[in-house]
């Protein structure tokens, strides 16, 4: 069952999920079995939670991840970050530039991120999709009905 209380913010995973309080602080529930509901202490401005691993920015632009990294999922980048998406087996963030870097497991390409400035990333099983700056959908990775971009969207 998902925590009591008042929560800013919520992301869902394959069998766990994790939530932001108004404090900044992360809490994660549900399937364990991977240590992916076991949040880690700090400020977080966003968090998400994918297959069996889950992700969060600290208030200072850091990812930390958690969890299953049979795939190198959690495996994080340095550096500073606007968003992280944490997928099935991989993870895509996105800098302050609007660039996209993704990690992790990359048998259908869902880690090639093309180049360009992005407004937002979000990962799914295996594929990624992206909102250029421009408004423009770009998806990547396996050719699934949920990763075509229709063309009157592109």
């Amino acid at each position: 069952d998902a925590p009591t209380g008042a929560y800013r913010a919520m992301s869902v995973g394959y069998h766990h999920g994790c939530a932001s309080r108004e404090s900044d602080e992360l809490v994660c529930w549900g399937n364990n079995d991977l240590g992916q509901a076991d949040a880690p202490a700090g400020g977080f401005s966003v968090a998400s939670a994918g297959g069996g691993h889950a992700c969060a920015l600290y208030q200072s632009g850091e990812i930390v991840c958690w969890g299953g990294n049979d795939l190198g999922q959690t495996d994080a980048p340095a550096g500073t970050w606007a968003e992280v998406s944490a997928g099935w087996g991989h993870t895509c963030a996105r800098r302050e530039s609007g660039e996209v870097v993704c990690w992790g497991s990359n048998g259908y390409g869902q880690t090639d991120a093309p180049p360009g400035a992005f407004r937002s990333v979000s990962t799914g099983g295996v594929h990624t999709c992206a909102l250029r700056e421009s408004g423009e959908l770009a998806c990547w990775g396996a050719l699934s009905a949920a990763a075509r971009v229709p063309a009157d969207l592109r």
